[in-house]
């Protein structure tokens, strides 16, 4: 097992938590083969036509991803399941900046190919970038897919120490506003009729780490509820996608927000009731190395090249997992007042911030919060 699947497996859940019963039970577990989930108290209110089956499995995005859903047999869901493997391990290669695999264009090889020629990718690649360009716009930069060369720096800091804490240290800020000089947006030259992607600046490297994950969710849980799943609840590392509602209780699903705070006595800070909804949450827990005391996280802040620390974290409601997953790295970077208005400025989004133990919320956020939970 790679050290960066070791590390992942510690922040799997990525501040989310699902729950499968009405009473909030936690069901997160990190089993990797399929199990037939059915117990007695919901067994004989379920409608025989469907059970309730459960599966997991490690590596794509080197994380854990774990499924929950309801189907006619063992069989059915299985193959669901293996639509779904399948489907993230292709969005895992042609998204995957650090790995090659053979016969496979991704985006690892656009950087390498950064100022010589343009290379030929799969649209999925395209549409991802995009989507990217889009979330740059709307949110006046505070979230750029040509920041790679500034991230992979804080990346090197951070895998060192995380694995070698002794040698731990922060990056030399002139070698960071270096690498800025290469973070232009507008040097990515996409021809989707030749479905080509060129980056003309040769030092630009690309880093999708704040939409790949969501994008691959959204993209497999559009196929299998157009295959006939009706109730499931797909989690990505914690990118929560929900189908449908339980049928055995005719309940929305219900998904935990992890407490930033690793010392308080409840690992939840939030109980969510969704149906067709996702839920991504952005968070300074989920990968963070120390230097003399202070944490650095993972979100950089693409004005002070430097991580953030206006919120511990950043929850999203909104129908679309890529959305979703395309917004909270942006609010981490934005004023509260300004993610407000961005979100605002959108139809069915909802969001939450956390910060010590203040929380600050859309409008609309309260009505998915469980206020009768046991």
């Amino acid at each position: 097992m790679s050290m960066r699947i070791k590390h992942m497996l510690a922040v799997v859940t990525a501040g989310l938590i699902l729950f499968s019963a009405a009473c909030g039970a936690n069901v997160q577990t990190p089993a990797t083969t399929t199990s037939r989930a059915v117990d007695a108290a919901t067994s004989a209110t379920e409608p025989a036509e469907l059970t309730r089956y459960r599966s997991s499995f490690l590596g794509v995005f080197d994380t854990l991803t774990t499924v929950i859903g309801y189907a006619e047999s063992q069989d059915a869901f299985d193959e669901y399941m293996r639509v779904i493997r399948d489907k993230l391990t292709f969005y895992h290669q042609i998204f995957n900046t650090y790995d090659a695999f053979e016969g496979v264009n991704n985006l690892k090889t656009v950087n390498e190919k950064a100022g010589i020629e343009p290379v030929e990718v799969d649209p999925e690649i395209i549409e991802l970038l995009k989507q990217c360009i889009w979330a740059n716009e709307v949110s006046d930069g505070n979230v750029n897919v040509a920041f790679g060369a500034v991230l992979k720096i804080w990346h090197d800091h951070r895998e060192i120490g995380i694995h070698d804490p002794e040698r731990a240290s922060v990056p030399d800020k002139a070698t960071l506003e270096a690498a800025n000089q290469h973070t232009d947006i507008s040097q990515i030259e996409i021809d989707e009729e030749r479905s080509t992607v060129f980056l003309k600046d040769p030092e630009m490297r690309l880093d999708v780490g704040s939409g790949s994950k969501g994008y691959a969710t959204e993209q497999v849980a559009r196929e299998v509820e157009a295959m006939g799943l009706k109730s499931a609840v797909i989690s990505v590392g914690g990118n929560i996608r929900a189908i449908g509602i339980r049928p055995d209780s005719e309940t929305p699903w219900r998904i935990g927000i992890q407490n930033p705070d690793k010392e308080q006595e409840s690992n939840i800070i939030e109980l969510l009731s969704i149906d067709n909804l996702s839920v991504v949450t952005s968070g300074v827990y989920e990968r963070f190395y120390a230097v003399d005391g202070v944490r650095y996280h993972h979100i950089i802040d693409p004005e002070t090249l430097f991580p953030e620390d206006t919120f511990d974290a950043v929850t999203i409601v909104t129908p679309s997992s890529a959305l979703a997953d395309a917004l909270t790295t942006a609010l981490f970077n934005m004023s509260l007042e300004d993610g407000m208005a961005l979100i605002g400025s959108m139809e069915n989004c909802e969001a939450l911030w956390l910060k010590g133990e203040e929380r600050f919320m859309t409008e609309g956020f309260e009505k998915y919060i469980v206020r009768d939970a046991k």
